[in-house]
């Protein structure tokens, strides 16, 4: 009877030291390479343009966190990013590759899409996004 009861508090004591480290445990650690650059989301700005033939419009890409604060590329130490910039229309408009950024120059009437997809990678960590933007040229 006592070898029993020498168990169950065993066993009682074990699942209290458990339920407390359980709790204790921080939620918000990283806990591995999967999460260490926090980007979920990538944004053209603007969302949107209008230019005339023969002109130009900047894009700029922004990198978004889960809760939608902008990720500062220079803080992703160690990640390789890449950027890449085009248009659905070169006839109407073409953009020029610059990082973040891109140069976009109207062609011709018409209307086409600005496309940006980035890639970002280290090890076994990886995120690959894209966003568009409607570019009208008059």
């Amino acid at each position: 009877m006592k070898s029993k009861l020498m168990i169950s508090s065993t066993v009682v004591m074990y699942l209290f030291i458990a339920s407390i480290l359980a709790f204790s445990c921080d939620s918000d650690v990283v806990t591995g390479p999967e999460d260490g650059h926090g980007v979920v989301e990538v944004v053209i700005e603007p969302p949107e343009a209008e230019i005339e033939a023969g002109s130009n419009q900047e894009f700029e890409a922004f990198l978004k966190d889960a809760q939608g604060n902008t990720v500062d590329p220079s803080e992703l130490e160690g990640f390789d990013i890449d950027w890449e910039w085009w248009s659905t229309d070169t006839n109407v408009f073409t953009v020029e590759q610059d990082g973040s950024a891109g140069i976009g120059a109207g062609e011709s009437s018409g209307e086409a899409f600005c496309i940006i997809e980035v890639t970002i990678t280290e090890g076994n960590s990886n995120f690959n996004g894209r966003d568009t933007t409607i570019v009208f040229v008059f």
